[in-house]
């Protein structure tokens, strides 16, 4: 009896420590051990459930690009008394999701800092950046030092994570045609052009302008024509390479490209200009597009 409920309790489950994943970003542990930089107050970090206590106004942006856990810091040097840096580090469900949410703080015209094998969005007083599943944000406040504090932070931190800092392939097909405005690729994970169905997807701006204009390249895209079909306005075979769909904004012409829809739009944009974005983007995609064997 005694060796059956010795048995029995070898075998009921145990309490078990908190998850490694629910505590701070690992790479702040890293930092602070390193030297350099060092806590000025206890880390913070947030969940799902809680994120909107930190970004109240932003979770909504971050949730759907699989944010899992946000560990804020108050840095300064321990060099220097008086320093004080915001470490924001976002734990993302992929690496494509991390550059996602980047791409939403990407704009025409920022300043550029290359830290490879990153690309960091810098001001004096602010950095943006992603590497592997970590999106990161660094914030200063306005001062002498301010910049050189930003930058040294944004150096040490893109160090210390792990994975690659380049954006997908398909959001190199977009940024690599003549016809986009540079700084404008964007992935979305919600709607694209107010409409579910054409989500996720990669986007640009079209230049020259209107303002409506774009250049959409969608990911397993033949997959969601039953899709497009039922939810976009007017949609309709033009031929066996190219639908059309009438959106307020304008005509939204699509041609599949391996297993990508590529996609133009723009007020009163004809099928002879439609035709030669696509053919522009679709020999841009053979890569990234390529069919699965």
């Amino acid at each position: 009896m005694v060796l059956l409920l010795v048995a029995l309790l070898l075998l009921a489950p145990h309490p078990t420590a908190p998850a490694a994943a629910d505590g701070p970003h690992p790479a702040l542990s890293a930092l602070t051990t390193r030297g350099g930089w060092k806590l000025l107050e206890p880390p913070r970090t947030f969940g799902t459930e809680n994120l909107y206590e930190e970004i109240d106004g932003e979770a909504e942006l971050f949730l759907p690009y699989g944010m899992e856990r946000l560990t804020v810091a108050i840095v300064g040097r321990t060099s220097t008394p008086g320093s004080e840096v915001r470490l924001e580090l976002y734990r993302m469900a992929s690496p494509r999701d991390a550059y996602g949410i980047w791409s939403q703080h990407r704009f025409p015209d920022q300043e550029l800092l290359p830290l490879p094998p990153c690309e960091v969005v810098i001001s004096d007083t602010s950095a943006d950046f992603f590497r592997g599943e970590t999106f990161v944000r660094v914030r200063a406040k306005p001062g002498e030092w301010s910049r050189k504090d930003v930058v040294d932070l944004a150096s040490d931190i893109v160090a210390l994570l792990p994975g690659g800092g380049s954006p997908p392939e398909e959001a190199r097909v977009l940024d690599g045609q003549p016809a986009r405005v540079s700084g404008t690729v964007i992935y979305q994970k919600r709607s694209m052009l107010g409409y579910e169905s054409l989500a996720p997807g990669f986007e640009a701006r079209l230049s020259p302008p209107p303002a409506r204009g774009r250049l959409l390249l969608l990911p397993a895209g033949r997959e969601r024509l039953p899709a497009l079909a039922r939810e976009l306005p007017g949609f309709g075979e033009i031929s066996a390479a190219l639908y059309r769909a009438d959106l307020p904004s304008g005509p939204l012409w699509i041609s599949p490209v391996g297993n990508c829809l590529a996609g133009v739009t723009a007020e009163n944009l004809s099928r002879e200009e439609a035709e030669r974005h696509l053919s522009a983007l679709a020999a841009g995609a053979k890569g990234a597009c390529a069919s699965a064997p």
